[in-house]
């Protein structure tokens, strides 16, 4: 059984009480400042076919991930030997995009690292066109086309639409894809009634409540196909971490495809993602029977 972990962390101070649970660390689960790296531990085991995932967190919010990367780095180091043995890791949410974006920690645990960002740009990519298709529109704004998911959403969209990156006006505008690391950079009053925001950025893209009309779709949310598997842990997982019991986020199956396709080298590291292992990525995950769905954000 091939194996990979994929190291996660709480984005809301009561996701970090609840993974005191599955990681039987009774001081999360009593509301208790984490004791680092000691409270890193496994919260669930996944697979589908002949691989297997094990879910680590690590009990550190956004902020402090980005405030203190040199200990994110260490918990990070000590969720992969949790997890061990494991042929591949992959990262999630702030983890991603923090410590060299993957490198730090490869050189650390001498296994290849890899950050969901091909998963992430493939799904949006996905659900942009889809949506394209189906309201009929032939231009659309790729906001944080800096970035290295932004950049390479830009490109390929670009193969089939009209693409305005970072416009300075959404004037015109009815398809957006929400892409900042960083999130928070889009004033509500700034998207028209009748707008569908394609959202992967954290936090969210608008840096307010969703205006009257405009409809905001998860970017990254893949379906889960026949096959799927899980511990008890892992339907928890799956709902409190996730968009339900039959969803995953698309960074997830990044090592899992890496595994099953016999890849040596991450599908993304660092600042750049390169359009061709996106491609890879997108064709490994669709002929197992994965696929981006359209799922409302409230």
């Amino acid at each position: 059984m091939r194996r990979f972990v994929f190291v996660v962390h709480p984005l809301v101070p009561v996701a970090r009480v609840l993974s005191g649970a599955p990681t039987l660390k009774p001081r999360l689960l009593l509301g208790g400042r984490p004791r680092l790296p000691d409270d890193v531990g496994i919260y669930c085991r996944v697979g589908f076919g002949d691989v297997e995932g094990v879910v680590a967190g690590v009990p550190m919010l956004p902020h402090e991930l980005l405030a203190d990367q040199e200990l994110a780095l260490r918990c990070m180091e000590r969720a992969v030997q949790e997890a061990a043995p494991a042929q591949f890791v992959g990262l999630g949410s702030v983890l991603a995009a923090i410590a060299s974006r993957g490198a730090a920690l490869e050189a650390l645990c001498g296994l290849p690292v890899t950050t969901g960002n091909a998963a992430t740009a493939w799904a949006a990519c996905h659900v942009a066109r889809r949506v394209a298709r189906e309201e009929g529109h032939r231009v659309v704004a790729v906001l944080g086309a800096r970035g290295g998911v932004g950049r390479v959403v830009a490109e390929l969209l670009g193969e089939e639409l009209e693409v305005r990156e970072d416009p300075e006006t959404l004037e015109g505008v009815r398809l957006v894809v929400g892409c900042h690391t960083s999130g928070g950079v889009l004033p509500p009053e700034r998207v028209s009634a009748g707008t569908t925001l394609v959202d992967v950025a954290l936090p969210r893209t608008l840096s307010g409540p969703t205006p009257p009309g405009v409809r905001v779709l998860a970017g990254e949310s893949v379906r889960l196909p026949p096959g799927w598997r899980r511990n008890g842990w892992g339907v928890l997982f799956h709902i409190v971490a996730g968009y339900g019991l039959n969803s995953v986020y698309a960074c997830l199956l990044e090592p899992l495809f890496a595994l099953a396709t016999g890849r040596r080298v991450a599908f993304a590291q660092g600042r750049r993602v390169d359009v061709a292992a996106v491609r890879a990525f997108g064709a490994a995950a669709e002929a197992a029977g994965f696929l981006p769905e359209i799922r409302r954000l409230r």
